[in-house]
Formats: C-alpha cells, structure tokens, sequence
C-alpha cells in the first residue's frame, strides 16, 4: 500500500475539521483502491446489455379460393387479342354484303288452292258439285265466261245481288234464290279472292291463259272492282302488282 505523505494527512485533517466532519490523529487516512480492485470490472459493466427478441413475422394473408383460381388459370394468348377486337368489324362487313332477303308472293294458283278448301265443303272436293254447282269440267266458265263477273257474284253472293235488285247471276241466268252463295267481300282480301277464282277456272275448269290474256283479264277485275267496290281499288292494284311475273302455273 502506498504511504500518504504526513503533511498531505495533517492538511487533510485540517479541513475535515473546518468541514465539521472530524479531523483527530486518529482518523485513519484515505487509502487508494488497490490495482487489483481496480482492475476488476464491475458486474454491471461486465453484463452485456440483453438485446430485446425480434417480433415474430406475420403469417401470409390467405388468398381466397377464386382469387386463387383467377390467378393460377390460363390467361388468353395475346395473339388472339387483334382477333378479338377485329370480330365485330368483320361482321359488320359481312352484313353489308349480305343482299337484302325477297319476300316470297305465293303465286295466285296456289292461294286458290288453299282458300278452296272452304269452298270445298258445298262445291265438292274438286269442284265436281254438291249443295252448290258444279264448277269442274269447264263448268264454271260456262257460267261465267268473263272473270270481273265470276269475281262479283263471289263476292256479293246472294244476298247482295238481292240488295241491288238483281234476281239471277251468270250467263244460265240461274236464280239467286237456286242456293245460299255467301259473299266472300268481307271475309278475303284481293290476294285471296283473285286466287280462288283463278283456281276455280284454270285448274278446275282446265281454263288456257296466256300472259296477254292473264293481263286483260286483270284490266276488267279492275274496271269492276272501281264500279263496284271503289275504297278497295288500291288493294286489288297491289295484289295484280305482286302476282304479274310470276309464273302462270303457280
């Protein structure tokens, strides 16, 4: 241990008694911390500071099941992506090439055919006779040898000769009062009513008609129909329009 110096004691003293805190030859003098104290580190020195525990990481967020499947499928080739938008132009081209569809005229023959399935039921199935006249067999043209004619008293019938007067029909001069003929005016537009009695002459009375005499046979309808039935003179000139081209047998 080191020795203190006595004058470095004595003033040491002096002050400890100026200070109140004692100073007699007595008190022992300060001594210095041995080496080997000071070498020691203290423990609070020598323990390292304990580093806080790292946060566990989060768990992944869950990926929902058509997310999911959205993400894993097959995605569409880029390729196709001009294709696809090219699509709509192209139908669009192709509809405007496209000509406009024709309504079909069924041919007049063939309208008669079928209104006279009616007609049937007195006349008898081809027109061979029953309640009402024969029609078959030239019979028809015998009694109606011009077609405005045979077309009126199908479509005033009976009882509208009887309203103007008139007691007899056809060229036989047969009595309206012979049979109950309906008219047929209100009942069958111009397509129909020209039908049936073109059927009734060219193919149950096996009537020839050429195109010329298809086209004067018209003319009189016409003439007729303004005398007789003036508001439905339009209607039998669109009629006579749509059937005129059309084959003579159909």
């Amino acid at each position: 241990m080191t020795e203190v110096p006595e004058h470095l004691l004595q003033r040491s003293r002096a002050r400890r008694a100026a200070l109140g805190l004692g100073g007699e030859a007595g008190d022992l003098p300060m001594q210095a911390p041995s080496p080997a104290a000071a070498a020691t580190p203290s423990v609070a020195a020598a323990t390292p500071a304990v580093a806080p525990e790292p946060a566990a990481p989060k768990p992944p967020a869950r990926v929902p099941p058509y997310v999911q499947a959205a993400l894993t499928r097959k995605k569409i080739p880029y390729w196709v992506l001009p294709v696809l938008i090219m699509l709509p132009i192209w139908g669009i081209v192709y509809a405007l090439t496209l000509d406009a569809p024709t309504s079909a005229v069924a041919g007049p023959l063939a309208t008669g055919a079928s209104e006279f399935t009616t007609c049937a039921s007195c006349h008898g199935g081809g027109g061979v006779g029953g309640v009402g006249p024969r029609l078959a067999g030239g019979a028809v043209l015998t009694q109606f040898p011009n077609i405005q004619d045979h077309l009126e008293w199908v479509m005033d019938g009976s009882a509208g000769f009887k309203a103007q007067g008139r007691l007899t029909y056809g060229t036989k001069k047969t009595s309206v009062d012979a049979g109950v003929m309906p008219g047929w005016a209100t009942q069958l537009d111009a397509n129909h009513l020209i039908g049936v009695v073109r059927y009734e002459r060219e193919t149950l009375s096996a009537q020839k008609v050429t195109q010329a005499d298809l086209d004067k046979e018209y003319a009189d309808i016409l003439t007729m129909i303004k005398a007789k039935f003036p508001a439905r003179v339009s209607e039998f000139q669109a009629a006579i329009a749509a059937y005129k081209g059309l084959p003579l047998t159909s």
